[in-house]
């Protein structure tokens, strides 16, 4: 199958198959006398596994180490669920950051609020010191 072909069936650009390659995620696929690239099935199917991956928030990187394991004739599950749970870590410490900075703009917006009431009052954001920093010299 030529690139194009394989872009239309996975669903990615010709240049995110070109940026794998490149990356090393996937082999370099031979070439037709003509110049074109000649993939197989093992390449799309390799291809839908790094979409997938990636939606689940894995970066190139652990996504190379990830095909490694998938390489590997004895397929073991166990890294695999250590680098799912670890990633399920990061993004609950990362909801737990959203939803302190939702609660901070929260409370920012509610103090605009209040003084807009105040016709010529001054912005209460504009003029208060960064409490992050006063905070930390506690």
């Amino acid at each position: 199958m030529q690139i194009g072909i394989v872009a239309k069936k996975i669903g990615l650009t010709v240049d995110a198959i070109r940026f794998y390659e490149r990356n090393a995620l996937l082999p370099r696929p031979p070439r037709t006398q003509g110049g074109f690239r000649q993939y197989v099935d093992s390449d799309v199917e390799t291809l839908a596994f790094i979409r997938r991956v990636q939606g689940l928030g894995f970066k190139l990187s652990e996504i190379r180490a990830i095909l490694r394991l998938r390489g590997n004739r004895l397929q073991p599950c166990a890294p695999v669920r250590r680098r799912l749970q670890e990633k399920l870590v990061d993004v609950q410490r990362k909801l737990t950051d959203l939803h302190k900075l939702e609660h901070e703009l929260r409370s920012a917006l509610r103090s605009c609020d209040k003084e807009l009431r105040k016709r010529s009052a001054p912005c209460p954001i504009l003029r208060e010191t960064n409490p992050r920093k006063s905070e930390s010299a506690k």
